[in-house]
């Protein structure tokens, strides 16, 4: 099935694109992050957003994962790189927080080091 293909593919493009933004986003620790960063985040984020909605899709044809747990660690990994692409400062949740960290950088890398975990735990619920 085609949609079974695509989440796996997905899946596989997530577990090397999370660990790699990672490994990227601990420069943040010492200087500000480039845009092309934040902008190669918000993709992974949109890919994961894809991977989440065709899982529900094959949820809802009958295919389960063997750990009901896949479905909560994949909605909370793709939330979690959404929100972590708007930290950039000037982005959308930037702007939308009262007070702004004057150093976004270290809250997206530690982020991102909270998302290997969550990626890596995705993949081998669902597995």
């Amino acid at each position: 099935m085609v949609w079974v293909l695509l989440h796996a593919s997905l899946g596989l493009f997530l577990l090397l694109a999370v660990p790699a933004l990672a490994l990227v986003g601990l420069w943040g620790f010492f200087r500000p992050l480039p845009p092309r960063f934040y902008a190669f985040l918000r993709g992974t984020a949109w890919a994961a957003i894809l991977q989440v909605l065709l899982g529900f899709l094959l949820f809802l044809q009958g295919l389960r994962p063997k750990d009901g747990l896949h479905l909560l660690y994949g909605l909370l990994l793709a939330a979690g790189l959404h929100y972590l692409g708007g930290l950039e400062p000037g982005g959308w949740f930037y702007r939308g927080l009262k007070d702004p960290p004057k150093r976004p950088e270290v809250f997206v890398a530690l982020g991102l080091l909270f998302c290997v975990g969550l990626v890596l735990r995705v993949y081998f619920t669902g597995r």
